[in-house]
């Protein structure tokens, strides 16, 4: 079984610190078999993490990106769009579905009831029948009710899932995700719909502890 972290930032999102290179070490002194890169509405690292795939063949990098949902001018939640060969941009729920599809990506709709978070926490009624899977487990939830409601959510309708840190610093990646069976991109994208995965990971969930974090990542000296 390897651990995927599903769900994480580089310096490419404008609120998060690490560099590719860096997340790339950091995953593997984590012992990630893979990750998932999800810069907020941004592709702008995809051309370093391919070459660093090149480098890390011990390492699956999927390719991704979490995008804004754009809804009466205003942000309905986010989406997690793996798989992806090019960038999509905020868009109308049904609008990024459709751009996701072209690129035969799979998509996950990210932190379904984080109240801190606009999007689908107050319904999400039968839109969520549109996507791939559901993001079950985040390392950023506000608290711990909200993984749960999540866990509830999909255990309910038998619906596949995702799960990953939320990391926007090198000290957050690999502390969530999912394990699975998996040696190619094509075998976790399975795992995934089949919902073959285990969730595994903790929360950072408090704003002191997040800005512990951050902090270490900035005190502890440049990335190397």
């Amino acid at each position: 079984m390897g651990k995927f972290d599903l769900h994480l930032h580089s310096l490419h999102s404008a609120d998060a610190l690490p560099k590719p290179e860096s997340i790339a070490k950091q995953a593997l002194k984590q012992g990630l078999a893979g990750f998932a890169i999800t810069d907020h509405n941004s592709t702008a690292a995809f051309a370093e993490f391919k070459k660093l795939q090149k480098q890390n063949r011990k390492l699956l990098i999927v390719l991704g990106e979490e995008v804004k949902i754009i809804e009466n001018e205003k942000c309905a939640g986010e989406l997690l769009c793996y798989f992806l060969q090019e960038e999509i941009k905020p868009a109308s729920f049904g609008e990024i579905l459709d751009s996701a599809k072209e690129q035969d990506a799979l998509t996950s709709i990210a932190h379904p009831f984080d109240i801190r978070r606009a999007g689908f926490a107050k319904d999400l009624g039968k839109e969520f029948r549109k996507v791939d899977a559901i993001e079950v487990f985040n390392g950023r939830a506000c608290d711990k009710e909200v993984n749960e409601k999540a866990a509830s959510f999909i255990e309910k309708h038998k619906f596949p899932f995702t799960a990953g840190s939320d990391a926007h610093s090198l000290g957050e990646i690999g502390l969530a995700g999912v394990e699975c069976n998996a040696k190619n991109k094509e075998e976790l994208r399975k795992a995934i719909l089949k919902r073959k995965c285990k969730v595994f990971g903790s929360e950072t969930t408090s704003a002191f502890n997040q800005a512990i974090i951050s902090a270490k990542a900035r005190i502890g000296g440049k990335e190397k």
